[in-house]
């Protein structure tokens, strides 16, 4: 007999999951929709030199990618997606002419990356990726953060703060110390800080380039860290910025940015303190070029991202001479389905219809087919019982799912035309509502507060 086990850093979702994931998947849909943003999808499987292409991501990522097995194909030649990002290069490039510029999308799907499993990190996960190719404006930037907090909200997360920083402001600091020339290697540490701690990634930045290190110097590593942790807040943080690095041309345009971007925020309506500036958020991506964004959950920061991104003005440039410019972001749905599974944040019911009608013993299966029939044809979610056992199990089946309503309409009922309404949570009953009137009675009642 074979083991029902799932593979290591894999999982099935059971209804309790699923039907919770659902309802996020269709507030997020919801969300990028107001914002203008249009679906596309991408293949699984791509071809391993668009994945691995220069610049398409970190050599930790690239180490990552799922090799497919193309029987009768050539080895190494397909692999699995490790992200939503470069597959929509390759797309953009591939059909910008018949799509234009500005172009806002989004995308949801799955992702594979061959890490150790972790709390909140899994081998397969969704990501729910909205982008805005084609445009260099700041209004794209500050929508980016503006459409992660107000997918955050519409999902009903308590309290969360969006970290923002420009890899301008870092590529200023890296000029200054004369360590432009290793950037990515600089990067990726700065990126492990909040994992690894100060002392890991001061040695990592000192450590030699042929041991993996960024080969810096023991005074410009200190240097750099020092700077990237003497910040985090707001304005403030900019203020100081520039009188250190405001000299720099590159830093000096990242600091516009950002306070451009803070400032749209504001008029936009989002809570101050929700966003914050981080020097130390360099996010590890390569292709990064601008503004990037990292959000965490206040009190569950162990879990990580939840929501990250930034502007990468040069990925198209794998795939086409065409310069077309982006900025977007990815919400981790399966990382915050884990998180607020933990928090107890989820709650809600699991059922997908809010009326169960009853199958009472003796009446005409008809009677009540048509009953559920009809409510769903006015757009009601109705559920069948399958079985006419006894009213109570029937109704505890409908508790436990988290129906709102029980209908009934037993022998009596059928001959009077009339049917019964319980509240499946009060336990209460209205008994003898016409069942000419069915829809609008159930309609009425399902708008009542709960």
């Amino acid at each position: 007999m074979i083991d029902p086990r799932v593979a290591s850093g894999l999982r099935d979702l059971p209804p309790a999951q699923a039907v919770p994931r659902e309802r996020m998947l269709k507030v997020l849909r919801e969300v990028f929709g107001r914002f203008g943003f249009l679906p596309i999808e991408t293949p699984h499987i791509e071809r391993v030199e668009v994945l691995t292409g220069k610049g398409a991501g970190s050599d930790e990522v690239l180490r990552q990618i799922f090799d497919v097995t193309n029987k009768g194909g050539t080895a190494g030649e397909l692999a699995l997606r490790f992200d939503l990002t470069v597959p929509l290069a390759r797309f953009i490039a591939k059909h910008v002419e018949q799509l234009g510029t500005p172009f806002k999308r989004y995308a949801i799907g799955s992702v594979f990356r061959g890490e150790r499993p972790a709390k909140g990190r899994f081998r397969e996960f969704t990501q729910c990726d909205f982008d805005t190719v084609g445009s260099e404006s700041v209004v794209s930037d500050a929508e980016t953060a503006q459409v992660i907090h107000d997918s955050l909200q519409a999902m009903g997360v308590p309290s969360f703060v969006i970290a923002i920083n420009n890899r301008r402001i870092l590529d200023g600091l890296l000029e200054t110390f004369g360590v432009e020339s290793r950037k990515a290697a600089v990067l990726r540490s700065l990126d492990k800080l909040a994992k690894v701690g100060r002392e890991a990634v001061l040695a990592g930045l000192h450590r030699g380039e042929a041991e993996g290190g960024a080969g810096l110097a023991e005074t410009q590593a200190e240097g750099v860290l020092r700077f990237v942790e003497s910040g985090r807040g707001g304005l403030e943080v900019l203020d100081a910025v520039q009188g250190t690095l405001g000299s720099n041309p590159s830093a000096a345009a990242g600091l516009e940015n950002l306070r451009a971007v803070l400032g749209l925020l504001a008029a936009a309506g989002v809570p101050e303190g929700r966003v914050v500036v981080d020097l130390g958020l360099a996010r590890g991506l390569d292709y990064y070029t601008g503004i990037v964004f990292e959000t965490t959950v206040t009190g569950w920061e162990r879990f990580g991202s939840i929501a990250s991104g930034g502007r990468y003005d040069n990925l198209a440039s794998l795939f086409t001479t065409r310069r077309l410019p982006g900025v977007g972001a990815s919400i981790g749905l399966d990382r915050l389905l884990a998180l607020l599974e933990e928090a107890g944040w989820l709650g809600g019911s699991i059922s997908t219809a809010p009326v169960l009608v009853a199958q009472f013993p003796g009446t005409e299966l008809s009677v009540v087919f048509s009953a559920a029939a009809r409510l769903r044809t006015a757009g009601v979610g109705a559920e069948l019982f399958p079985e006419p056992i006894a009213i109570g199990k029937q109704m505890g089946y409908g508790s436990t799912r988290g129906h709102r309503f029980g209908l009934i309409i037993g022998p009596d009922e059928a001959t009077a035309g009339v049917f019964n309404l319980r509240d499946l949570k009060t336990r209460q009953e209205r008994k003898g509502l016409p069942l000419a009137d069915l829809e609008a009675i159930v309609a009425s009642a399902l708008n009542e507060p709960a």
